[in-house]
């Protein structure tokens, strides 16, 4: 292989379609590591799950994806995907594209994760800063929706009850 094949700009397409294998992006930037098929073998003790590469996400564009603003992906360990190399043929720097429906689990030999609340929390945050989190972690599942100042949240709990945090607005100096 030149070097020159190996770019971004001018440089080699590589496609890929894989398996989804880890989720829980120490750095919680919306990456997840793939098992690309055909780049790499599916038994995880040639190569474990901690030797693949991150992969970006690529976000549609009704979710902004930038300084902390937009959606994160929904994808689970399993999810089958589509993406491209952005380095060409060294297949290092992978770009998710989209999902791929499958019946299967697509997962082999890979141990059970743990129930870290991350990859179980599905965030929406609008650029003025409102936030909607939806918490699918077995046993704390909630949704709450807060507005930017902090200052006052609707949460639906667990049990499916509703708690309500809000300042208190007074007009002619009493609690309205």
């Amino acid at each position: 292989m030149k070097r020159s094949d190996d770019q971004f700009l001018s440089g080699r397409f590589e496609w890929f379609i894989g398996v989804v294998e880890d989720i829980n992006d120490p750095d919680k930037i919306n990456r997840v590591r793939v098992r690309c098929f055909g780049y790499h073998t599916t038994d995880t003790n040639k190569i474990s799950i901690d030797s693949l590469p991150w992969a970006t996400v690529m976000m549609p564009t009704t979710s902004a994806s930038y300084k902390g603003t937009g959606s994160n992906h929904e994808l689970m360990v399993g999810s089958w995907v589509v993406g491209f190399f952005r380095d060409g043929p060294s297949a290092q720097d992978p770009i998710i594209m989209g999902s791929i429906a499958t019946q299967t689990d697509g997962v082999t030999d890979i141990p059970t994760e743990t129930q870290d609340n991350y990859p179980n929390r599905k965030v929406h945050k609008t650029a003025a800063g409102h936030t909607i989190e939806m918490d699918n972690t077995e046993g704390s599942e909630e949704i709450k929706i807060e507005h930017s100042s902090g200052l006052s949240h609707i949460t639906f709990n667990t049990d499916g009850s509703i708690s309500v945090i809000a300042p208190v607005i007074y007009l002619n100096g009493k609690p309205n």
